[in-house]
């Protein structure tokens, strides 16, 4: 769809064109039919029910409103038919340039809050995702957030709660219940979607986005897009931050014959990974953060889980017990500006030392590093550390050794 619309010449998406992405995605929106004449439009309007609202349909044309585009509260037949020809009149009387479709029957649905739910791209950051105060006061409260997707349900519920509005919709307001923010998660997390996936949306807006109690729906969207972003190769070029890698998901066996998924961490994990980091021993914490660490807070544990994966790899081990997920171990590669090298570190959980899993843990950093073209990756070694002295010595690193630590460096050129 979207090579057909810039090959007739438009960036500007119509009404029923956007409303095809989001059905696509599974975002929710009010019934509304494209009809091209009046006979149709009654036909739309019994077959959803009065009232109604009639918005004209047209490539040219971004805010309807502002021409006279939008009837509302349409409640009857007769009426319908007058204001379809008022509608149409007006719009070529105000843009007698635009070419017009057709025109929009919606159902009127009455809903407690009127949200924005949208993105744009930027020239520092990419591709940007805003969510707040919609409606017609959009640019009066100006009460809004921003966040860089993807998102998952974590990311953007803190995306929510940076807005005003947002203890109206958590805590609800005199006679205006809460809203199941978990269904305006998934909403948002579907948007999200839909925008890493299409580089060559330059900007996309949902708004109003209808929230009650009991339904979320886009009352009104638009879309417009970039075409130089058809030229583009690489489908994640318009994200500053890269979608989850899930093809470094792997399952795999311990020694033991114990079932692990290896993955890349989300930023959901912060309660396992907490778990991981209290239980080591006052050993094995040293080892891994040259200092006894049992304790993280909320802001370091964000900064552990919430990464950027171009920048960035951490590899968990997980397993279920009792119906739990609990974190075996985990490995990070970070990488140093200009992209040369990368510094790793690897800890695994105490009970579970001696099953293969460092060395599993290190082999899949120096695969991703490879694949990510370094030079080299190194890591920093206690001196009394022997088991992993051994360990990197086995797999091919070179030791460099000194009073307070030992460097293990790999080269992959050769």
């Amino acid at each position: 769809m979207i090579q057909k619309v810039v090959g007739d010449g438009r960036t500007v998406l119509t009404q029923d064109e956007v409303d095809k992405f989001l059905d696509a995605y599974g975002v929710p929106r009010a019934e509304s039919y494209l009809v091209k004449n009046v006979d149709e439009a009654a036909m739309a309007a019994s077959r959803v029910g009065f009232p109604v609202v009639l918005k004209v349909v047209s490539p040219d044309i971004v805010h309807k409103i502002d021409i006279g585009g939008v009837i509302l509260g349409v409640n009857s037949e007769d009426t319908l038919r007058t204001q379809y020809q008022n509608l149409i009149e007006s719009v070529r009387k105000a843009a007698p340039y635009a070419k017009i479709y057709g025109v929009y029957v919606q159902k009127t649905k009455k809903f407690d809050h009127e949200l924005i739910l949208g993105a744009r791209k930027d020239i520092d950051f990419g591709t940007v995702i805003l969510f707040g105060h919609g409606g017609i006061g959009v640019e009066y409260f100006r009460d809004f957030s921003i966040a860089l997707p993807p998102l998952n349900q974590t990311l953007a519920r803190r995306m929510m709660e940076e807005t005003k509005i947002y203890r109206a919709l958590s805590k609800g307001l005199r006679n205006v219940p809460p809203l199941d923010l978990r269904v305006l998660e998934e909403v948002v997390v579907k948007f999200s979607n839909l925008i890493v996936d299409f580089p060559e949306i330059a900007e996309m807006e949902i708004n109003p986005l209808a929230a009650s109690k009991d339904a979320i729906c886009a009352l009104d969207a638009r879309m417009v897009l970039d075409p130089e972003a058809l030229k583009i190769t690489d489908r994640y070029t318009h994200l500053a931050i890269l979608p989850y890698p899930i093809k470094y998901v792997v399952p795999w066996k311990l020694k033991d014959g114990t079932e692990v998924i290896l993955r890349p961490i989300r930023p959901e994990d912060e309660q396992i990974e907490h778990e991981l980091i209290k239980g080591l021993s006052n050993e094995t914490s040293r080892f891994r953060f040259f200092g006894i660490i049992k304790e993280l807070s909320h802001k370091d544990l964000v900064r552990f889980c919430n990464i950027d994966y171009d920048r960035e790899m951490a590899i968990i081990a997980e397993v279920r017990e009792g119906g739990k997920k609990k974190e075996l171990g985990v490995s990070r590669l970070i990488l140093e500006p200009g992209r040369k090298r990368g510094e790793f570190a690897v800890v695994v959980t105490d009970e579970y030392q001696g099953q293969g899993l460092g060395t599993k843990l290190i082999d899949m950093l120096i695969e991703i590093a490879t694949e990510k073209n370094l030079e080299s990756i190194y890591g920093l070694i206690q001196p009394e550390n022997s088991v992993m002295i051994r360990l990197c010595e086995k797999m091919g690193f070179t030791i460099k050794r000194s009073v307070e630590e030992v460097i293990a460096n790999l080269n992959l050129t050769s």
